[in-house]
């Protein structure tokens, strides 16, 4: 998989470095909140593959997946309405708003829409509002439960052909949700086959054996057009 990031130099200067710093100075090392090379990878490749106007992700901490949602609507030269919503409660009190700053520096904050609050708490205000979203990207909290609300909203906002990307679907509670989507959400919910972002040849093979056994990072599904009213109880089911 070879995807570059040079349109977005602030981007590639945290993967390259593992080093950033907040607002006050802190510096930051390591980075292991930050979205990995292959996740962002396929984040672009599924963000170009189709137009996107308008996109949400659950955790900011460094703002890695952030700066590629905004540079994306930058470099297909949408116009910076802050149309992409990123939720984290904890962006100030943890990372010192090292997110925030690495918007700044990329010059991508007009892009950004940020909620400081708890996602169960913006996801269902922006239900209210009627708000809509062509992608959204789960990476927050890996509590069973945080992660269900999250899908339960999620897939409530999407627009119709709309993807929601779960991150780190391996992870039992993660998996739990997935598992939950797959069962009880078939014909609402369609799995998007990642493998024809993978090579040809043994390491497309290898990918999707490991799908098949939950052992993969990035979970897919793609919003079919049937009415709410017609899988809205399958959510209480659980």
């Amino acid at each position: 998989m070879k995807t570059e990031f040079q349109f977005i130099p602030t981007l590639s200067h945290l993967i390259s470095s593992r080093r950033t710093q907040g607002e006050s100075g802190r510096e930051f090392e390591g980075l292991a909140s930050l979205s990995t090379v292959k996740n962002l990878a396929t984040l672009q490749m599924l963000l170009e593959s189709s137009p996107q106007l308008r996109t949400l992700e659950v955790g900011f901490a460094f703002g890695g997946s952030a700066l590629l949602f905004a540079g994306i609507h930058r470099k297909q030269r949408r116009m910076p309405e802050r149309q992409h919503v990123a939720i984290d409660p904890y962006q100030k009190s943890v990372w010192d708003n090292a997110g925030i700053e690495n918007m700044k520096r990329e010059g991508l904050l007009e892009y950004l829409d940020f909620r400081k609050d708890y996602s169960s708490v913006v996801l269902a205000d922006l239900f209210h509002a009627g708000e809509k979203f062509d992608f959204i990207y789960i990476d927050g909290s890996h509590l069973f439960e945080d992660v269900f609300v999250d899908a339960y909203f999620a897939v409530r906002l999407l627009s119709p052909g709309g993807l929601v990307v779960f991150d780190d679907s391996s992870d039992p509670h993660v998996a739990k949700v997935i598992k939950f989507i797959r069962r009880n959400l078939k014909g609402r919910l369609t799995k998007v086959d990642l493998s024809i972002y993978r090579p040809e040849g043994l390491e497309r093979v290898k990918y999707k054996v490991a799908s098949a056994l939950g052992k993969v990072q990035l979970t897919v599904f793609r919003l079919d057009a049937e009415p709410v009213r017609e899988w809205n109880s399958r959510f209480s089911r659980f």
